[in-house]
């Protein structure tokens, strides 16, 4: 699928003209019409977008001295779909108002004969302007009149006269493929286009409506030998959720039959869009088909729609099957002497589900030498370990002391062979995992990957603490500082472990703070501070560390900042109180400001004009939609529209209803924040999210009591 958000052109013309009779416009072409104050000039124009793509605009104008009235559509090429018609809109209306110079501020949504639009109404120097953008599926029209301020009554003519025609039906054409086996109808002779973008290797067919734009297209991807599925249903749900939208998408599916083979019919509505897309999806030999479009609620199971999936049938008999057994394949070719054949194999061979009889031949096979063994990174003995860690067997455990001396040449590989022990996680492979960390020359410039080695959220929690002790002595590796670094604060804060326990690593712990420091406070670059920062709280202050804490506070609103203060007021040091009234103004760290403070009983230095509900509330809303638009260094306008307290899941709860503002798409859009418990200040609420509804300004508790059943009825 191809996306094109473009903004159309604007084209307004002045020249000499006498008035004349109005003239009822009809364009079968463009399926539209409307009245204009005279026959209107119709031309066409090609423009290039910034992306380099080639469109055909198809205008419709009437000029004079004193009034312009024009419709403009578009036409896309071939296989280009919109698919975010909120976003698309946006674009094309700030592009037409910019064009005149007047503020985006006065756009309006609106819907047109159940089409999304924007719309615009100004005065401007001589008169009056209305322009109406309309998104009718995946054609643009501009709507737009200019008229004196005299003559008001005849802009409103104009442009309440502009009417949507019926789009005519496609002529069909019957294609067929021998090489990809298949025969379907599309609405003219379809081109091909090859995809990669998501990482398989897939052929799409694009066929275009000439009437209407909408494209009617089938993907087909080519599987792997060694691709394998359990059964039919599970190969069809992969495909389902390889096509999905967005995690706020709408699904409706049902199963279906496809020339005798099962399939998935699926209608997705994706948030705010008004259109549907529709595939059916299904699997012959290692061949997978998609057939999708894009079409209004009331067209996605219409007449051509549905003639278009129903035209499909297979050719021929594409080779392979995805529910054959491909592990003696794998085997056989994950040593075989052909460096394309083994090569191929090792891609899949990680992805395997290998069982517990299939140890032995595992550990057989890492035993061999291959010629790649000295490869710096993603050998084949590596994804062999890496598939004997998946098993999590304690018959392991014997198996990687005996071979970890031979893994010497390769720090990758013994990295696997590490791996191995950390995921059978018992007393035994962790104590051998400690045993042999000292021997392993760590992996150059891939430090994060021992942080799940000394992960706190993996190891056992039993056995945290004994792993710990007895790997401390490694803290002067670089490699290991991060990972240490995590479970000893984990330890420290869950009261496991001392300070006093890491006595002998004072010294090694304070130079760190200090190296740590200095290059954050030199580039904002750090890798661990964060940790020994609040590690640091747990010791007796001397000069040198207050001052260096004191440093860092002052690199105001950072939730780094926000760890700073309160190991500084655990050390009974005074922050400077603008810094910390500006961790709690600050939308980005008010909430991590307040849970820091309170994981230490601390929330009492919480600045007090935030130390309410409704500012924390807010505050973990921010967080959300941070998270939700991938941007953590915005503060978003929200504003409580209600709030009130409900019974939930039998508890009583304190909820708000929240509206905030998508500066992109100029729109308010409403949320839920909790619940929260009465009497009580609480940073994190258990359904703090949105459905990203429109904000009506009204009916909040009708909004937040319906919002609460789906969230119910889902988890029954």
């Amino acid at each position: 699928m191809r996306i094109c958000l473009l903004a159309l052109f604007i084209l307004i013309g002045q020249c000499g003209w006498a008035q004349k009779p109005w003239k009822t416009f009809v364009s079968e072409k463009g399926a539209f019409s409307a009245d204009f104050p005279a026959e209107p000039q119709v031309t066409s124009v090609n423009r290039q977008t910034p992306e380099g793509i080639d469109i055909k605009i198809n205008i419709h104008m009437v000029t004079a001295e004193s009034v312009v009235a024009y419709v403009i559509y578009n036409e896309f090429p071939v296989g280009f779909n919109i698919l975010d018609d909120s976003l698309y809109l946006t674009e094309v209306t700030r592009e037409a108002v910019a064009r005149i110079g007047q503020e985006p501020s006065l756009i309006q949504p609106m819907t047109f004969e159940g089409f999304p639009g924007r719309k615009l109404s100004t005065k401007m120097k001589d008169g009056i302007m209305e322009i109406n953008v309309i998104l009718r599926t995946n054609r643009a029209y501009i709507v737009t009149g200019f008229f004196p301020e005299g003559r008001r009554a005849d802009l409103t003519k104009f442009m309440k006269s502009f009417k949507f025609l019926p789009y005519k039906k496609p002529e069909w054409t019957n294609y067929q493929s021998a090489d990809n086996y298949f025969k379907a109808d599309f609405p003219t002779e379809p081109t091909q286009e090859e995809d990669n973008s998501s990482g398989t290797n897939m052929l799409v067919y694009y066929g275009q409506d000439i009437n209407s734009s909408n494209n009617y297209s089938l993907a087909i991807e080519k599987y792997s030998i060694y691709d394998q599925f359990e059964n039919d249903t599970a190969v069809l749900d992969a495909r389902v959720n390889a096509y999905k939208l967005r995690g706020d998408s709408v699904i409706q599916e049902r199963d279906v039959m496809i020339d005798g083979r099962p399939a998935k019919d699926v209608i997705m509505t994706q948030g705010k869009n008004h259109f549907q897309f529709r595939i059916v999806t299904f699997v012959r030999g290692l061949f997978g088909y998609t057939l999708f479009t894009f079409l209004p609620p009331e067209d996605i199971q219409g007449e051509t729609a549905n003639h278009f999936f129903h035209s499909f049938r297979f050719v021929g008999q594409p080779p392979g099957d995805l529910l054959a057994d491909k592990k003696s394949l794998l085997l056989k070719d994950i040593v075989s002497p052909d460096t394309s054949v083994w090569k191929k194999a090792k891609k899949f061979f990680s992805g395997y589900e290998f069982k517990e009889s299939d140890l032995e031949t595992l550990q057989s096979l890492i035993t061999k030498i291959y010629s790649d063994d000295r490869e710096p990174e993603h050998n084949r003995k590596e994804v062999m370990l890496d598939a004997l860690a998946n098993l999590k067997s304690g018959r392991s455990i014997s198996f990687i002391e005996r071979i970890f001396p031979l893994l010497v040449a390769n720090p990758s590989q013994e990295y696997a062979a590490l791996k191995v022990l950390s995921k059978i996680n018992n007393r035994q492979s962790l104590a051998l995992l400690a045993k042999l960390l000292p021997k392993h020359k760590p992996v150059q410039e891939d430090s994060w990957k021992y942080n799940v080695i000394f992960s706190p959220y993996v190891i056992d929690s039993a056995e945290q603490k004994s792993f710990l002790l007895s790997t401390i002595k490694l803290l002067p590796t670089a490699e290991y500082k991060n990972g240490l670094y995590m479970l000893v604060n984990h330890l420290l804060k869950n009261k496991t472990l001392t300070f006093g326990e890491l006595v002998a690593y004072r010294k090694i712990i304070l130079q760190d703070l200090e190296s740590e420091s200095q290059t954050y406070l030199k580039d904002s670059t750090y890798k661990y501070l964060d940790d020994i920062v609040a590690i640091a709280g747990y010791d007796q202050p001397t000069p040198k560390v207050t001052e260096t804490l004191l440093a860092l506070a002052r690199q105001h609103d950072t939730n780094l900042t926000a760890q700073v203060v309160t190991t500084l007021l655990r050390l009974k040091q005074k922050p400077d109180e603008a810094v910390m009234e500006s961790l709690a103004k600050n939308l980005q760290t008010r909430t991590k400001f307040y849970v820091t403070l309170n994981d230490f009983g601390l929330q009492q230095h919480f600045p007090a004009k935030y130390a309410n509900q409704d500012s924390l509330a807010v505050g973990e809303f921010n967080d959300f939609l941070s998270g939700e638009y991938d941007s953590y260094d915005v503060s978003y306008p929200i504003k409580i529209v209600y709030k009130t307290e409900h019974d939930y899941k039998g508890e009583r709860k304190k909820f708000y209803v929240v509206k905030f503002f998508d500066e992109y798409e100029g729109a308010w859009y409403r949320g839920v924040c909790g619940g929260y418990t009465p009497d009580k200040l609480e940073a994190w609420g258990t359904i703090t999210s949105s459905d990203f509804t429109t904000d009506k300004g009204k009916d909040h508790a009708e909004y937040l009591k319906k919002y609460l059943e789906d969230i119910e009825k889902a988890e029954e």
